[in-house]
């Protein structure tokens, strides 16, 4: 049996775009959105929230052989085809929005963690991975959790652990270029100075014809001043609904200004190995600074090393 949003993907390109909370994902999401080409949607988490849960626990009872659950009524392909269907009819909805569109982005960066159930379900899918200044994503998610981030579980401004975040997330989004050919990255700060060729970059690979003159028209108009008013006409989703602190500064030193020097030293000792595969070069720093840098790391593994000592105590009393 055909399932009805079949019809509605056919000859289209599915496309994730993912990259660590803060990193522009948004932005970009906007520009391509320009394209009549690409049509998309506010972010769904269909597969973070929604969607891995349940590979997870059918894995888990499948693995223990408990004879209870949905592994009783379903075969391992029977399930695969249902999750495929909700998916596929979620895309579906999304693509009714601009039926002309050739690619429907979904835009979700927690689903850089879910990218291998993505290909399994979608093995033709593209995914867009941008990345950003390690400094810059801390000094911005540490503004946003104080000022609404709360409000939407963002978790701790602790530096150290938006640093370590920012690790998954990267790490992770660039293991998917080992597993298909669809994979490309966009480096923040490529796309704030040259943003128009980076656009065209972008839809070269996802099969989207367009022209210069065309990138940078898109571009303009999202720029950071209009995504912040809300002035972005046709937008995909309600800008104003983001509120005022969804998009910032939009720069790429903002970090320099926002961050101390011994803050931006321990982001450094954190991030290190992977900023230097990315060519982000360190700060130029005293040595006060760096030492100070270096006390925070040690004083922050102290830290999680004793909070570990003491969840494990507390379950031995339990």
């Amino acid at each position: 049996m055909q399932f009805p949003s079949e019809d509605v993907l056919r000859g289209k390109q599915l496309a994730f775009l993912v990259g660590a909370p803060r990193s522009g994902t948004t932005w970009l999401q906007l520009i391509l959105s320009r394209s009549p080409s690409v049509v998309t949607a506010q972010e769904t988490d269909l597969f973070n929230v929604f969607l891995h849960p349940m590979v997870e626990e059918w894995n888990r009872y499948r693995k223990t052989g408990v004879p209870v659950c949905l592994s009783e009524v379903l075969a391992e392909e029977e399930f695969r085809t249902l999750l495929h269907h909700i998916s596929g009819f979620v895309f579906a909805k999304i693509a009714q929005a601009k039926p002309c569109a050739s690619v429907v982005l979904e835009k979700t960066p927690n689903h850089i963690n879910c990218w291998r159930e993505i290909l399994d379900l979608w093995p033709d899918s593209h995914f867009v991975h941008i990345i950003r200044d390690p400094r810059a994503v801390v000094a911005s998610r540490r503004a946003a959790v104080k000022n609404w981030g709360r409000e939407h579980d963002w978790g701790s401004p602790r530096i150290s652990m938006i640093t370590e975040a920012w690790i998954s997330f990267v790490s992770n989004g660039r293991q998917i270029r080992s597993a298909t050919q669809n994979y490309q990255e966009v480096l923040y700060e490529e796309l704030m100075s040259n943003g128009p060729a980076v656009l065209m970059r972008v839809f070269g690979k996802l099969g989207v014809a367009s022209n210069l003159d065309e990138c940078y028209r898109y571009v303009d108009e999202c720029s950071m001043q209009n995504l912040k008013s809300a002035k972005l006409d046709a937008a995909p989703f309600d800008l104003a609904k983001a509120g005022p602190y969804r998009f910032r500064i939009g720069s790429t030193e903002g970090w320099r200004r926002e961050l101390s020097a011994s803050e931006i030293a321990l982001v450094e000792r954190l991030a290190g190995p992977l900023m230097a595969d990315l060519a982000y070069e360190r700060a130029a720093r005293s040595k006060l600074a760096a030492a100070h840098g270096e006390l925070l790391y040690t004083v922050e593994r102290a830290r999680r090393k004793a909070a570990k000592w003491l969840r494990s105590r507390l379950g031995q009393d339990c």
